[in-house]
Order: structure tokens, then C-alpha cells, then sequence
């Protein structure tokens, strides 16, 4: 994907006081059909994740029912999509209505990890080791306490828990107000939320509207739990003693291109994430930035010392 197609599809809101990225792009890829939460409903076809360094690669990490599904590119069209090609492991576009409209398959109902390769026109479905059903594959925050207030569209996608499917957490910046969490951005109030039950418990509801309040606008973690229904909202509290956490470490920039320039700092250890959580960089810094031109164009996450920054790469 070019530069002008990646800065057309995301938006920057860059925070002072906390090193925090809201994407503000409908998700480029979803899935819909008989096997998905959803149906052939196209308003409320489900939403795959772009990796941040191959961005022709998509993920869905959730629950399928036996039945058939294809690949929608945008959530408003049934053409241009992605359909079934000679097998179950390769894929076509589909570029108009009179062309073959050939469905993927699943037959037995379970938990699936789906990589679509849309370069490479490729498909793998592979069987997760959880059995607990998988509701969701993303979950998004929208409301006037969140960073894209109550635009839909522009609604704030959670970070999955790599290692706990269920888990979704947002940290960073809340203002005065109140939020609840869609599980679509393209489709209208009448979806699914989930929504308030008390401070720590969550429902879904198609249409809900009991929400969180925030009375104070501060740097917050929010974590919820699509099995355990469980939400968390802690507010981050800085430590003031520099040989625990150096209040001032700072990206010059969350949008680079070679090189990540890190204010504040001396030396430490980094990590670079892909925006699925594959660690793509890691190495020692010791200068003034760190060299990233091995990195494709995309969405990081660099973690130095006890702080992490996203970032995107252009």
C-alpha cells in the first residue's frame, strides 16, 4: 500500500501528554457470510486486522460457525471482495457483479485463526487450540470521553492480549465524558455494544446506551473481557522519581520515516511491535534515534524501558 492510499486511510491524533496513535480508518478488510457472527449482513460483516508491516496481510482470531464467508474490502459493497479461487487455500478479487462469486467454507464450528494474504493470494484456516467461544475479533471504544468523540466511523480499535483472546485494552488519554464499545465501525446505533452494568461488569446489547462516565481527564487503562464480561478503568498514575521512570521520554515524532528519534534519553534496551504484537525490531539505543529503514510502512509499537509509544512508519 502507497504512502497517499495509507495517510488517506489513517489519521493522527497526537497527544502531549502520553505517547498514544488513534487510527482513524475504517478497518480495509472484513468478513461476512453464514459462517461469521453475523451473516450475510453486510452492514455488520466482521472486522479482520491489517498487519502492520505486511499490509496485504489480514487476521481474524474468533469463533466461526459451520457454513461459508468471503472477504468484503469495504464494509458498503459487495464488489470489489476476495472469493474462493482453484481451492479453500487460494484466493481471487472479484471485481464485478458478473464475475464468479465462489465461497470459502467452514465445516465444523469452532474457534479459526484466518491470514488472508491479498498479495500473495493465499488463505489459511487453522483450528485454535482455545475452545471457549471467541466472540469478537475487535472491539472499539467511541464516546466524548474517547479521542475520536462519537463519530462511528472513526471509533478507537482496542489492543487485542496477544496471549488471551478475549482480552481488549485501551491506554491513553480520556477526556471528561463518557464512552461504550461498538464491535463494528461501519454500521449504525443499532448494533451491538457492550455497555455499562456497573464499574467493573459489562453487557451486550444490540442498540445500548448506559455508559461510563469519566469525571476527570487524565491518562487511563481501560481492559475488558468479551468472556468474563469484566471491564477495568484504571487511571495512570506517573512516578515522579527519575530512576524509576523518566517522566520526559518522548518520541520527537509518532509519525517517521527512517529514523525514531527518542527525547530524553540516553541509552536503554527497545523492542519494535507490529500492530498484531509480532516483535519485527529489537536492539540497544544508544544515540539520539533509532534506525527503522528495514521497516515496512505501517503501524509499531516501541517499547523503552517501562513505556510504550505507537508510532507510524511512512
Amino acid at each position: 500500500m502507497k504512502t497517499s492510499l495509507l495517510s488517506k486511510l489513517i489519521a493522527v491524533t497526537l497527544f502531549s501528554t502520553v505517547a498514544f496513535i488513534s487510527v482513524n480508518a475504517q478497518n480495509p478488510m472484513c468478513m461476512i457470510g453464514d459462517a461469521t457472527k453475523y451473516g450475510w449482513d453486510k452492514d455488520k460483516s466482521s472486522p479482520m486486522t491489517q498487519d502492520g508491516v505486511n499490509l496485504s496481510k489480514f487476521y481474524y482470531n474468533a469463533y466461526l460457525n459451520a457454513g461459508s464467508f468471503k472477504f468484503l474490502m469495504q464494509n458498503s459493497d459487495w464488489v470489489p471482495s476476495w472469493n474462493k479461487g482453484a481451492d479453500e487455500s487460494t484466493v481471487v478479487k472479484r471485481k464485478t457483479d458478473s464475475d464468479p462469486d465462489n465461497s470459502f467454507s467452514i465445516s465444523t464450528a469452532g474457534n479459526y485463526s484466518v491470514v488472508l494474504d491479498t498479495a500473495a493470494l493465499t488463505l489459511s484456516v487453522t483450528p485454535m487450540a482455545e475452545t471457549t467461544p471467541i466472540p469478537f475479533n475487535t472491539v472499539f471504544m467511541v464516546g466524548n470521553a474517547a479521542p475520536n468523540g462519537w463519530d462511528l466511523g472513526k471509533a478507537t480499535e482496542l489492543t487485542k492480549n496477544p496471549t488471551n483472546p478475549f482480552e481488549f485494552s485501551y491506554t491513553g488519554a480520556l477526556s471528561v465524558g463518557e464512552f461504550k464499545f461498538p464491535v463494528n465501525r461501519n454500521w449504525g446505533w443499532n448494533q451491538d455494544f457492550f455497555i455499562k452494568v456497573s464499574d467493573t461488569q459489562m453487557q451486550l446489547v444490540a442498540g445500548g446506551d448506559v455508559k461510563w462516565s469519566i469525571t476527570e481527564a487524565a491518562n487511563y487503562k481501560v481492559t475488558i473481557n468479551t468472556n468474563t464480561l469484566a471491564i477495568s478503568i484504571e487511571k495512570q498514575i506517573t512516578d515522579l522519581n527519575p530512576a524509576i521512570e523518566n517522566s520526559q521520554l518522548s518520541l520527537k515524532s509518532n509519525v517517521v520515516k527512517d529514523q525514531l528519534t527518542v527525547l530524553s534519553l540516553n541509552s536503554a534496551d527497545y523492542l519494535i511491535f507490529s500492530s498484531v504484537g509480532t516483535l519485527v525490531q529489537r536492539g540497544a539505543f544508544t544515540g539520539s534515534s533509532i534506525n527503522i529503514s528495514n521497516l515496512r510502512n505501517g503501524i509499531y509499537i516501541v517499547k523503552i524501558e517501562n513505556k510504550s509509544f505507537k508510532f507510524i512508519k511512512e
